[in-house]
């Protein structure tokens, strides 16, 4: 297990004792059952001296802890065909277009976002599940809105 921090991926001991599966917030003094302390490790592996914390930090930085796992276990229980759908939609299908609308459009950039679009598509196929056909369509639109502003900026004549 890691945890995010500005500076970087920094691993956080695993408490592999049955008390690491219940409990529900790292403690700052106590120990679960006997093992180390979450808080204490977490901190140990960020560079962080609890001792030098004042209680007030330390709350902030338990509750920061807190957080950061419970988002940490959402995003475990959420399905890959669900984040591979927003990834293509908000990342790949909107920066494409974001390429395309610009002004003179960047052609190249675009094609290699619809590229990539594309090749994950087809790539993983029905394991999108339900997400599949409307990333299918999304894609098809994106490559004709491509081939739409080409054809239209092609026949836009230079002022002389």
């Amino acid at each position: 297990m890691s945890l995010w921090t500005p500076d970087g991926e920094r691993p956080v001991p695993r408490d592999p004792g049955p008390a690491s599966t219940t409990s529900a917030e790292p403690s700052a003094g106590s120990t679960d059952a006997g093992g180390p302390d979450p808080l204490r490790a977490a901190a140990e592996a960020m560079g962080i001296d609890l001792d030098t914390l004042s209680d007030e930090d330390r709350e902030q930085l338990r509750a920061e802890l807190t957080e950061m796992m419970r988002v940490r276990r959402e995003a475990a229980a959420t399905p890959a065909s669900e984040v591979l759908a927003g990834y293509l939609i908000r990342g790949f299908f909107d920066q494409a277009t974001i390429y395309l609308e610009a002004e003179p459009p960047a052609f190249g950039e675009a094609a290699t976002m619809i590229e990539a679009f594309r090749a994950v598509v087809e790539g993983v196929g029905e394991r999108l599940g339900e997400h599949q056909p409307m990333l299918t369509e999304a894609l098809g639109q994106l490559q004709m809105i491509f081939v739409e502003v080409r054809n239209r900026t092609e026949h836009i004549a230079p002022d002389s």
